[in-house]
């Protein structure tokens, strides 16, 4: 769980220059991702803009199309309204339906008027219709009625079904037909669009038909929101890509630093027992080396303890592949939790001692023998042994405890090593995980033990926790319950 010696120089450099490929690569993203934001930004601005325009040209095409109706009703409506109006029309209704049936270049001459009689009737019609305009107020002129149908056919064409007003306002400025009480005359006076009222005419009003829209923006933008979701959404998968890809990156940067690590501290833990097992047996093979009883006894131990340790690193690296294959077969027996953890006791009694330390126990379970796998809880005892003997500066003191009720076994193991800070204790059971603080530089851990130890657990259908204080030592509290859930879940590693 503690840092482990430093990488050789080589993978040193390899490192340092991977770091800085991955700090290029993830400036080269970063720029990459910054550059098609601005785009989506300026690319939705201008969509916007256009957005903007188009609207407005349409609104003021409505607005014309609309006066020039007007023009033209008025002008129809004069000529029907005067006797010599309606002259005209007919004799002009004629000539159109005999040059529509007359051979080519022939027309009927007869039913035409004298073209002096002809200009003087146009006179004549052009001043009885200018006396009459003179007169007439800008309300006689225009019906609401067909202003309202006129303006609501104009800007439905123009994609605008509602959320407008408008008003007729004369030469002096005042509104003097159909006004929306809840627009305020400033807004009436700055509106854009505007169109002249009878604007051919030679006796012009000076009238202006005003078109305001209550919710502009609202307006623009109900045109440009699919296109505004779609790029939100791209540049929210983009940005969401860019996260995810930086967090693998970091996580698979943290991977490889602790398996560089691992590799570090398992050839060094490999190389010490080796080293020792080869210089005692050179010792028990050299005749010339002088040797009594109890140093043969203690050179043979001194084997045997070196061997169990060579023993315990394949195991651990046993466990790691396990858990990689995705699971873990747990062979249930009739165990005897209690007598089991003596047996541990016994076997972690002289690597305790060593440092001076002490194991006891305080066995209180009323009911301590329990469907379980003996060989997975014997390594998650000596796991937790060996963490509490690693992990404490003084001398070992550690205690296991257990006690039942009517769900099951609880079992805690203590110790008065250095402790694990609160923000690392979520943390310690994952897989490959040591601690990067702490003092204690002689440990060398593999980030497998806690995880191994979780899985067995998890296993057991029971659970795991801890509770440490820095400098106080820890205490991790294991629940194995009396009835398991089914074999497929309990085989299952966690």
């Amino acid at each position: 769980m503690m840092s482990g010696e430093h990488p050789a120089a080589a993978a040193g450099s390899f490192v340092a220059m991977d770091k800085r490929s991955m700090v290029g690569l993830l400036v080269l993203i970063g720029v990459a991702l910054i550059g098609t934001l601005a785009l989506q930004a300026v690319w939705l601005r201008n969509s916007i803009m256009l957005r903007r325009t188009v609207l407005a040209e349409s609104l003021d095409r409505a607005l014309l199309n609309v006066s020039e109706h007007l023009d033209r009703i008025e002008r129809f409506s004069d000529l029907q309204r005067d006797a010599r109006g309606k002259r005209l029309l007919m004799r002009l209704d004629t000539l159109r339906r005999i040059a529509a049936h007359a051979p080519p270049g022939v027309v009927g001459s007869r039913d035409l008027l004298d073209p002096v009689e002809q200009e003087l009737l146009v006179a004549d019609l052009v001043r009885s219709i200018l006396a009459t305009d003179l007169h007439k107020d800008i309300r006689e002129r225009i019906d609401p009625m067909l202003l309202d149908s006129l303006m609501r056919e104009e800007l439905r064409a123009a994609g605008v079904d509602g959320g407008y007003a408008y008003a007729v306002f004369g030469a002096d400025g005042h509104a003097v037909l159909p006004t929306d009480d809840h627009t305020d005359s400033a807004t009436w006076a700055d509106t854009p669009h505007r169109v002249l009222l009878f604007r051919h005419r030679l006796t012009n009003p000076g009238a202006e038909l005003r078109l305001v829209l209550v919710h502009p923006t609202g307006m623009v933008m109900r045109g440009v929101w699919p296109k505004v979701f779609v790029a939100v959404l791209f540049m929210a998968m983009i940005v969401a890509g860019f996260l995810i890809a930086i967090r693998i990156i970091q996580r698979q940067k943290r991977l490889s630093d602790i398996r560089n690590d691992l590799v570090n501290n398992m050839t060094h833990e490999l190389k010490t027992p080796i080293s020792t097992i080869g210089l005692a047996c050179e010792a028990l093979a050299d005749p010339s080396v002088p040797r009594t009883e109890e140093q043969v006894r203690n050179w043979i131990n001194m084997i045997r303890n070196e061997n169990k340790r060579l023993g315990s690193l394949v195991e651990n690296v046993l466990q790691s592949a396990v858990m990689d294959s995705g699971g873990m077969v747990l062979k249930r027996v009739d165990l005897d939790v209690h007598a089991l953890i003596e047996d541990v006791v016994r076997g972690s009694s002289m690597q305790v001692s060593r440092r001076s330390g002490i194991i006891t126990t305080d066995l209180q379970a009323e009911i301590h023998r329990m469907p379980a796998d003996r060989t997975h809880l014997t390594n998650l005892l000596y796991n937790l042994i060996d963490n509490a003997v690693k992990y404490t500066e003084a001398a070992p003191r550690i205690r296991i405890a257990t006690r039942s009720d009517h769900e099951g076994l609880h079992l805690s193991v203590s110790d008065n090593g250095i402790g694990i800070p609160a923000s690392e204790q979520k943390k310690i059971f994952e897989r490959l995980y040591r601690i990067p603080t702490g003092n204690v530089h002689n440990a060398k851990g593999h980030g497998l033990g806690l995880s191994y130890v979780r899985n067995v657990v998890r296993g057991h259908g029971g659970t795991i926790r801890v509770e440490s204080t820095p400098g106080r030592g820890s205490t991790f509290r294991i629940f194995l319950p009396f009835h398991h859930v089914t074999d497929r879940d309990t085989s299952r590693g966690g």
